[in-house]
């Protein structure tokens, strides 16, 4: 079935949903959301490629039709609902939501960051750390964002929504937990970083910039995010550095859509060629052993553990001796388990 027809039997199922056929409305959001499911795939994923924009001109048209529905049915509130949130789904692109998130707050002794603005919305960073094989290489399935500084500096970023920072820590471990199942094992690994060292990193001015063809304007950008999936970048946002103090850590978030979508081991290799990827290091060697050994119990897993003052030093099994923190410590554990 074409997107037209498609088209046709939302706004009739969503017309519907206003009225006493109200249960023929739901049969037909019902066959919709079937045919989606039982669709996806590479022929649907290349068709709704082309359409990026039209879904939400469809959507804020079907709600402005059902506003009219409601109010020729003698609705009071409903119709105002209706035209509310087909203006929300028309304008959605221009709305600063993205800026309301990206102001943050570090929470001491864990990996989480709160949005000073959105007390539920949660952010946690991990710098991606380089192993013995091609780093790009290494990086060419991942799945989620990566944001990637100059000189070279790679950093993977997660956003969670929760009530508390306990829930929060749950959520964000386990989206890295999926993220490092997506990374190569021997040619890159996650070091999640505490809210101190994050709030240091990300304390910058920003403002984004233009990007064409694959968001990497040459010779590239202070700060470039890219989302993948599948392989392939999705979407992507271009920032530089701006002058004067920052405020507080700041995480972008606004990217756009890219018209074609590249491999995300293509962008890297090109980002290659312009930046200087990170050398291994000891904690490269450290998250490599604890990713060797993480069918082993836990006493079996470092050569050494001891504690100093607000620090951690660890010894990875036949490397050299690193400091964490005690989130960090435990935030590994926890994702490479």
């Amino acid at each position: 079935m074409g997107w037209v027809a498609k088209a046709i039997i939302l706004l009739i199922g969503l017309s519907l949903l206003g009225t006493v056929f109200w249960f023929f409305g739901i049969v037909c959001l019902g066959y919709l959301i079937l045919a989606w499911r039982t669709g996806k795939g590479a022929g649907t994923r290349s068709s709704l490629r082309g359409l990026l924009v039209r879904p939400r001109y469809l959507l804020a048209g079907s709600l402005g039709m059902l506003s009219l529905v409601a109010f020729a049915s003698g609705g009071t509130f409903s119709p105002i609902l209706f035209l509310f949130l087909a203006c929300v789904v028309f304008v959605w692109p221009r709305l600063p939501l993205g800026a309301l998130v990206s102001r943050a707050v570090p929470l001491d002794d864990t990996i989480l960051l709160r949005s000073s603005t959105i007390p539920f919305v949660w952010h946690s960073v991990a710098e991606v750390k380089p192993g013995a094989e091609d780093f790009a290489r290494a990086l060419a399935s991942y799945e989620g964002r990566l944001m990637i500084v100059k000189p070279g500096a790679v950093y993977a970023h997660v956003r969670a929504f929760a009530l508390d920072s306990k829930g929060a820590e749950g959520k964000v471990t386990e989206e890295f937990r999926r993220i490092a199942k997506s990374v190569t094992p021997g040619g890159a690994y996650l070091l999640p970083l505490d809210s101190a060292s994050s709030a240091q990193a990300f304390r910058k001015k920003i403002i984004q910039i233009p990007s064409t063809g694959d968001g990497l304007p040459d010779p590239g950008p202070d700060l470039l995010v890219i989302d993948s999936s599948g392989g392939f970048v999705s979407r992507s946002g271009s920032y530089n550095a701006a002058p004067g103090p920052a405020s507080g850590p700041f995480f972008p978030g606004s990217t756009k859509v890219l018209r074609r979508s590249p491999l995300t081991w293509e962008v890297l290799e090109k980002l290659g060629k312009r930046l200087r990827w990170p050398e291994p290091d000891s904690f490269s060697n450290l998250l490599q052993s604890v990713h060797a050994s993480r069918q082993e119990a836990l006493s079996e897993r470092l050569a050494g553990l001891e504690s100093s003052g607000a620090k951690v030093k660890v010894q990875a099994l036949g490397g050299d001796e690193v400091e964490l923190s005690r989130a960090q410590l435990r935030a590994i554990f926890s994702i490479y388990s």
